[in-house]
């Protein structure tokens, strides 16, 4: 009896054992890359500075204090933008005093005629009149031209460069208050090893990443090689000119230089860490098809600086593990990022 009660119980514990749910395994965590094919497989890189593409040093024609500056360092600014003015109240006076002499010449003009058209006026009174008037002329385009003068407008859109003059300085003419940048199209310049400076020509492609601006890419051409090279490190100055309408790249800015021959095609290129070798010498990678690995044979070429171009087994758009592969499997379910 005693045996019949305990073979049920060790029956009715098995069972409930049997209906628990197996438990399945955690998705591993997998950093991945999209195959996207490129023309840089086997271009060189390099670190550049963004520089302006025109620069002014921008002054007063005319002596004075001044009352205000309207921009700072760092500024865009429009093409006919109000920079800075000087203390224009004595200029402002001489103007208006001139315009009132303007208007009285014109007056004494207007009825002196009247008698010279009616052959009641000398003719030496007549040219003295008009002489007069011309003087008048003259004398109220300067006032005007000085109290203009009085006003720092922007030759063109731009950048504040630097600054130097500030509200209640005394300023000197010709003396340079600001500099302004033009950022419109800006130029990109960076130093190549003189054995590798043949390989760059005048249509050669040319992309600039930023990190400053989230590793944005420009796209960048005109290219110019100096001539002359530098005796300490042996390489060259290049430039390429960027076009910068939104004018978000500014003077100074560190960039990432990429230059391939124009000739090149594009090809898919793969961090070396994300190809594997199996036993038998063949190489593959992983990707993630769903939320699923799996194992993907592929063709290798050349090196191509921290990757390696892959000749065959992939296309456009396939997902690849780069991070994470030691830990999974064929069919192992992931979480990719």
């Amino acid at each position: 009896m005693k045996r019949t009660i305990l073979w049920a119980v060790l029956l009715t514990v098995a069972g409930c054992a049997s209906r628990e749910p197996l438990r399945m395994p955690d998705p591993v965590r997998v950093e991945t890359v999209v195959v996207a094919p490129s023309a840089d497989a086997g271009a060189a890189v390099y670190v550049g500075t963004v520089e302006g593409g025109t620069e002014a040093a921008l002054s007063f024609p005319v002596a004075g204090t001044v009352a205000r500056v309207t921009t700072d360092e760092g500024k865009h600014v429009r093409q006919g933008d109000l920079l800075a003015e000087l203390d224009s109240s004595s200029a402002r006076q001489a103007y208006d005093a001139a315009r009132a002499t303007l208007d009285q010449a014109k007056d004494a003009c207007e009825r002196l005629k009247q008698l010279y058209d009616a052959r009641s006026l000398p003719e030496i009174k007549w040219v003295e009149a008009r002489t007069r008037l011309s003087q008048a002329e003259s004398a109220c385009e300067i006032a005007r031209k000085n109290l203009d003068d009085c006003r720092l407008l922007a030759p063109f859109s731009g950048v504040i460069g630097r600054r130097t003059a500030s509200v209640g300085e005394t300023v000197l003419p010709g003396v340079p208050v600001m500099t302004l940048l033009g950022v419109g199209t800006v130029k990109v310049r960076f130093s190549v090893p003189e054995q590798e400076i043949a390989r760059i020509g005048a249509d050669s492609r040319v992309r600039v990443g930023v990190a400053a601006l989230g590793d944005r890419v420009f796209t960048a051409g005109g290219i110019e090689k100096g001539a002359v090279a530098n005796p300490a490190a042996h390489t060259y100055d290049v430039t390429a000119a960027v076009a910068n309408a939104g004018g978000e790249l500014l003077p100074g800015m560190v960039c990432r230089v990429t230059v391939s021959p124009a000739e090149a095609a594009e090809e898919i290129v793969l961090p070396v860490r994300a190809v594997r070798q199996a036993g038998d010498g063949s190489r593959f990678v992983w990707a993630v098809r769903g939320d699923s690995a799996v194992r993907m044979p592929v063709v290798t070429g050349s090196l191509s600086g921290n990757g390696i171009v892959i000749a065959g087994g992939l296309e456009a758009g396939d997902r690849i593990v780069t991070d994470g592969m030691q830990k999974i499997g064929e069919g192992s379910k992931v979480v990719w990022r």
